[in-house]
């Protein structure tokens, strides 16, 4: 008796987001929004940072079967299961499936700040625990995902699609081994890999229409004051804050990478006007009305957060190798107490290094 897809049922349990589940399931649109209350806590329980998946590896059923050729990727299984188990294994990962619809409908109705931080936190959720499956699964994972590979190499057309979110100088494809247009990976890099994959995956969105609160007041979480201490200011920061004081003619970019850092550190829209009070085209009244723009006090109402690291080097506005990516992490690290001894001992300007 046939079992399809018998041995990716744990998988689907465990790993709903499977492009697979497709071809195993269908939901109506009244199905889905039905009841989002068990998907509403789990998004809660992931932005709080409370889920975590210590789980046994899943032992591939496919591993060791003799017919494994003819089961058509797994449609037409033949491994001997009992009608029951097999019933049972099929509603479990039903249920998970249709839950993580459900997660992904109230997810794509957030705003693309909340929509990132769960796929951020998700992905890294999802990637702890593909680490400790066979490999046999992780290149499956890679095959579903729709990853150019051959075993744990990977075509170099998207490892650079993905490698440069990755900040850091090994991931570099001049760092790497490239061997018939595929870049050798460790198999934990490659699995690291996925994780990006899985981000971006996440970051797409259902069109479905709810209106779901999550109970989380994400604007303290979001935008809580900071102490201020102008010490721990990244260099990219005390860079243009330098050139408003000289009377400097900071770009465009400049102006909002220094607003937005102070805005999201707890500085008032008046003190930062006062920023600017030596710029050359300083226009009060309409620096106020800007500043309190991307506070969030007009428009949309929604505030804006600091470019990131890769964002301040596109612009030309890096001036430090701050080991980070972002300058919020770093002034968060560094009021905490944890990057002053690497301050002046471990960091290289950037100036120095193409000197």
């Amino acid at each position: 008796m046939k079992r399809p897809f018998l041995p990716l049922l744990p998988y689907l349990e465990r790993y709903p987001f499977l492009n697979v589940a497709s071809k195993l399931f269908s939901f109506s649109k009244e199905e889905i929004i039905s009841d989002l209350e068990d998907a509403r806590n789990f998004i809660e329980d992931v932005l709080e940072n409370k889920i975590r998946l210590k789980l046994e590896p899943i032992d591939f059923l496919c591993s060791n079967c003799a017919v494994r050729e003819e089961c058509k990727g797994f449609e037409s299984c033949d491994h001997p299961f009992s009608s029951a188990d097999y019933h049972a294994r099929f509603l479990r990962a039903k249920r998970s499936v249709l839950n993580w619809i459900r997660c992904k409908v109230i997810v794509s109705n957030l705003d693309d700040f909340l929509r990132r931080r769960f796929a951020v936190k998700i992905a890294r959720i999802y990637r702890d625990s593909i680490l400790n499956e066979s490999d046999e699964f992780i290149l499956f994972l890679a095959d579903d995902l729709g990853i150019d590979h051959e075993n744990f190499s990977i075509h170099v057309t998207d490892y650079l699609k993905y490698a440069v979110k990755i900040k850091s100088d090994e991931w570099k494809l001049v760092n790497r081994e490239l061997k018939n247009g595929y870049v050798n990976l460790k198999r934990n890099e490659f699995v690291r890999l996925i994780e990006e994959v899985l981000k971006e995956k996440f970051m797409e969105k259902i069109p479905i229409f709810v209106n779901v609160k999550l109970d989380i007041d994400f604007s303290k979480k979001r935008f809580e004051k900071l102490p201020i201490r102008e010490k721990c200011f990244p260099e990219c920061m005390k860079a243009i804050l330098s050139d408003l004081n000289d009377g400097k003619n900071v770009p465009h970019t400049g102006r909002f990478a220094i607003a937005s850092f102070l805005i999201n550190i707890g500085y008032s829209v008046e003190r930062i006007v006062d920023v600017f009070r030596n710029a050359p085209d300083f226009d009060e009244d309409k620096t106020k009305y800007q500043v309190e723009h991307i506070a969030g006090l007009r428009g949309k109402g929604e505030r804006y957060i600091a470019p990131s690291c890769e964002t301040m080097k596109s612009w030309g506005l890096c001036v430090w190798n701050c080991e980070t990516d972002n300058p919020i992490k770093f002034y968060r690290r560094c009021v905490s107490g944890d990057s002053n001894s690497k301050r002046t001992s471990k960091h290289k300007s950037n100036t120095q290094n193409n000197s």
